[in-house]
C-alpha cells in the first residue's frame, strides 16, 4: 500500500521539465496550484512557474488570463496568490519552504 501511496504522491507532483540548466543548491518543496514542486531556495516564484511549464499565471480584474511580461516587477503581469495573500509579484518573491502558490486567482472574484 505504501508503494501505491508513493506513486499517487508522485503523480500529484509537477516536474521541472522546462529548466534551461539543471537546478542546483538547497532544494525545498512548495505547492503550486495544489501540486508539489521541487524548488531551490533563493530562486523566485516566476522561475519555478516557468520550470514546470506554467505560463498562464495571473488573472486580472476583468477575468483575463496572462503571463509574465517584464520579469522585474514593473508590469504586474505575474501576480499570484502566495500563502493566501493576493497580488504578490512572482518575479520579486523568493521561494520559502512550504509556500503555497496559486496562479490565476483574483481577489475580486473571491470577494475580497
Amino acid at each position: 500500500m505504501d508503494q501505491y501511496k508513493e506513486l499517487m504522491e508522485h503523480n500529484r507532483k509537477l516536474d521541472r521539465k522546462q529548466d534551461i540548466v539543471p537546478p542546483s543548491g538547497q532544494f525545498t518543496q512548495v505547492w503550486v496550484d495544489d501540486q508539489k514542486v521541487d524548488a531551490v531556495l533563493g530562486e523566485n516564484i516566476l522561475s519555478v512557474l516557468f520550470a514546470v511549464g506554467k505560463n498562464a499565471i495571473t488573472q486580472n480584474d476583468h477575468a483575463k488570463v496572462s503571463g509574465a511580461y517584464c520579469g522585474m516587477g514593473v508590469c504586474h503581469c505575474c501576480n499570484v496568490q502566495v500563502n493566501g495573500r493576493h497580488k504578490q509579484k512572482a518575479c520579486q518573491t523568493l521561494i520559502e519552504p512550504g509556500m503555497r502558490i496559486n496562479t490565476q486567482k483574483n481577489r475580486l472574484e473571491e470577494g475580497f
